[in-house]
């Protein structure tokens, strides 16, 4: 009788029970071409601009087990952009090989991808010759360092899961280039969390964490943060936690950096305290070369 009014209630349980869901994001960015940058009229116009000056390169996965992984990627930068910059005029991935294949640079634009699954990086002429021929100046690449899809289950009776935990984990970098320098002039790196736990919990698709984690990285590029901490819960929208106080060494006193305080540059038990997250973190360029 009592197994009976457990799998009653248990069964009550599974149809009944509500998802839970939540997402959180982490990331931390940094400007390497801040005179391009300002030269060009700051990210937005570049973004905004008309004709387009930015295209979307499709994404790369060196440290993915599974091969089209880094597609994800770059669309992860079309959702981030309907978001943060509805006006954008930036190609997408699908948009700019297309393009490149019009002007008869697939097999290139596939070597220069090819090159970077296993550097890291975009090739400096093989970029400037496809923005030269494309016409474009900017080119924005998606890199999925891992994923990793795990689940759990608790209250196991007579076979039948009352809850179950999914997690799914990503870690994706962002960079922007400029076509004619070759140069990286941005770059975001971040990690996103997805959980969900019910009893018939399902993980949180890639498309998801990629997309809520390209929106983090490219709201720090428009706003100009160093980095961002973000959480969100059901289909409420991703929402910036604040950072907390950091504390001044030569004082002791805690101070607000992640607001911009005056303890910003002072040592602190926080490497991550150096740069405001409001402020953006200007890394110095290199010098120009020496004329012969």
């Amino acid at each position: 009788m009592l197994t009976v009014m457990f799998i009653g209630f248990a069964l009550h349980c599974v149809g009944c029970g509500e998802t839970s869901m939540k997402v959180g994001v982490h990331t931390r960015s940094a400007i390497y071409g801040n005179s391009i940058l300002e030269r060009d009229g700051g990210p937005r116009a570049i973004l905004t601009a008309k004709p387009p000056r930015v295209g979307t390169l499709q994404g790369v996965s060196p440290g993915a087990p599974l091969r089209g992984l880094g597609t994800f990627a770059s669309d992860a930068v079309r959702i981030g952009l309907h978001r943060t910059c509805p006006g954008a005029t930036v190609l997408t991935g699908p948009t700019t090989a297309a393009l490149a294949a019009r002007v008869g640079k697939s097999r290139e634009l596939h070597q220069l991808l090819d090159n970077a699954n296993s550097t890291g990086i975009l090739a400096a002429e093989d970029l400037a010759a496809l923005g030269k021929a494309t016409g474009l100046d900017y080119f924005f690449l998606g890199t999925i360092g891992w994923i990793n899809i795990s689940n759990s289950t608790r209250f196991n009776f007579l076979g039948l899961t009352i809850v179950r935990s999914d997690w799914t984990n990503m870690n994706m970098v962002l960079q922007l280039y400029h076509a004619p320098s070759g140069e990286i002039v941005w770059q975001s790196v971040g990690d996103c969390t997805g959980y969900t736990e019910s009893a018939a919990a399902v993980p949180i698709s890639v498309h998801v964490v990629t997309s809520d984690l390209g929106e983090a990285m490219l709201n720090d590029l428009l706003l100009g943060r160093s980095r961002s901490t973000m959480f969100g819960t059901g289909n409420e929208p991703l929402h910036t936690v604040p950072d907390p106080p950091a504390v001044n060494v030569q004082s002791g006193d805690a101070k607000g950096g992640a607001q911009g305080s005056s303890s910003a540059g002072n040592p602190t038990n926080d490497p991550d305290a150096y740069a405001p997250s409001n402020k953006p973190e200007i890394e110095p360029e290199a010098p120009a070369p020496k004329s012969p």
